[in-house]
């Protein structure tokens, strides 16, 4: 009987052929063409591994219960290196995380993510039109409806530190809305926010104009489309080379009152912190 736990680490040590006798010896009749069908009919090693205790009277006691779901995962890796499965771009994913926490390297681990969003597009159901619905074909490890928002808001970190990642900010926001356009209201007011964001970063003033009028036409009763825009006028960095009309963003403030948003105190508080900004003597025009 065995005394220690598998790990997939002691498994890729296996040749494929042994990897697949001891797959026999527990009562899964496995073969390389067999697997590779198993892989084209899911998503990852754990689901394989899952639909074989269905199909097979699987033999393995104790602590080689744990055997086949970590050979699924290796096979994955050998025989389908150019399919990703759900545990690699949990792997990568937490990667990002990693170099996030314990690096602070958000460019990094955006530019793994990028290509995490990659393989997701691909993979996604082209008929699914929400990244809740979407989150359902993945592991319950893989907070799919979480990570989303993250790239979106590393990417906006990223960019503080190199302009260049406001440019697959914009590309990933695009994709996502275009992709899951039938996802909640708040993830998409974020989404297309950040679009618009990204083009006054850029100093693509008349671009991030026109991103949000789109935005509040689509969603008038959210507040944060408002707040996104007026914002861009009087509550950005200085080393950003944005205009500064305070103005203009007292009235984008106030249109959204006058639409009967869903969370008027936001926009009252932005109304009295840009009345402190001006030292509550108004506006008066135009300021840069």
């Amino acid at each position: 009987m065995r005394e220690n736990h598998w790990s997939c680490e002691e498994i890729r040590e296996f040749s494929t052929d042994k990897i697949l006798q001891k797959l026999n010896n527990f009562g899964i009749p496995m073969t390389p063409e067999k697997f590779l069908e198993d892989v084209q009919n899911s998503y990852g090693g754990i689901e394989i591994a899952d639909r074989w205790e269905k199909d097979y009277t699987i033999t393995a006691e104790h602590l080689d219960l744990d055997f086949p779901w970590m050979a699924a995962i290796v096979l994955w890796e050998r025989l389908a290196p150019d399919r990703m499965s759900n545990e690699q771009l949990d792997d990568l994913i937490d990667q990002g995380y990693d170099l996030i926490e314990y690096n602070y390297n958000e460019a990094k681990a955006c530019t793994i993510w990028l290509e995490v969003w990659e393989h997701l597009k691909q993979r996604c159901d082209p008929d699914v039109k929400s990244i809740e619905a979407a989150a359902k074909g993945f592991n319950d490890s893989f907070e799919l409806y979480n990570w989303c928002q993250d790239l979106e808001l590393y990417l906006g970190d990223a960019a503080l530190e190199n302009s260049d990642y406001y440019y697959p900010r914009i590309t990933y926001c695009q994709e996502f809305c275009q992709r899951f356009p039938e996802t909640e209201e708040e993830i998409l007011v974020n989404m297309k926010r950040a679009e618009a964001e990204s083009h006054f970063y850029l100093g693509k003033i008349e671009e991030g104009e026109k991103l949000f009028q789109d935005l509040v036409d689509q969603f008038p009763r959210s507040a944060w489309g408002y707040i996104g825009w007026g914002d861009m006028y009087c509550f950005q960095p200085k080393n950003l080379p944005l205009p500064v009309d305070y103005v203009k963003a007292e009235k984008i403030y106030k249109t959204a009152l006058k639409n009967n948003v869903d969370e008027p105190k936001v926009i009252r508080d932005r109304l009295r912190s840009l009345a402190k900004k001006t030292g509550g003597k108004g506006f008066g025009g135009s300021k840069s």
